[in-house]
């Protein structure tokens, strides 16, 4: 059963461990551009995600008949639950936890809890299988988000041999 998004999801704390091992927090707390998110927003929002936005919403369809699903304004939530007051380390480690528990829940899933499914406000009719990959590819655009975030720090350390590259 989509071997691999639970590859993905089982991994993913891991890789975000192994990436912001060296980073002091200033360097997660630096946006890469005005407007961009930086290491510690990016934390947090995987941290407050793995719980209100991802979990909730598929336990909401497994366990109702064809429940509405509100929309996540990322970007309020980034000031109402104060993303740039959070430890990311502490962000890190909690969203850890909750991607262990979400884990085990998430296994105990069955193939007609897959095609079961939701009306989401925003985009209509979607089953817990959408969600799962969509959960999936969450994780790889954040853990993406953060490599271009160390990316643009490197950057302006390479002196002349910026003329073979463009940060986007």
């Amino acid at each position: 059963m989509l071997a691999d998004v639970f590859a993905v999801l089982s991994s993913t704390p891991e890789k975000l461990r192994r990436e912001i091992s060296s980073m002091s927090p200033r360097e997660m707390r630096a946006a890469p551009a005005p407007g961009k998110w930086s290491v510690q927003l990016v934390l947090a929002h995987l941290d407050d995600v793995e719980e209100h936005g991802m979990r909730k919403r598929v336990e909401a369809i497994v366990r109702q008949d064809r429940p509405v699903l509100h929309a996540f304004d990322q970007e309020a939530r980034v000031v109402e639950m104060r993303y740039d007051r959070k430890d990311p380390r502490r962000s890190l480690a909690s969203f850890a936890r909750q991607r262990r528990a979400n884990l085990k829940w998430l296994r105990k899933l069955r193939p007609a809890h897959l095609k079961r499914r939701g009306i989401h406000e925003v985009v209509g009719e979607v089953s817990v299988e959408d969600f799962l990959n969509e959960w999936a590819f969450h994780d790889l655009g954040h853990l993406k988000q953060i490599l271009e975030i160390k990316r643009h720090a490197l950057y302006p350390r390479m002196g002349n041999m910026r003329a073979f590259y463009q940060l986007s």
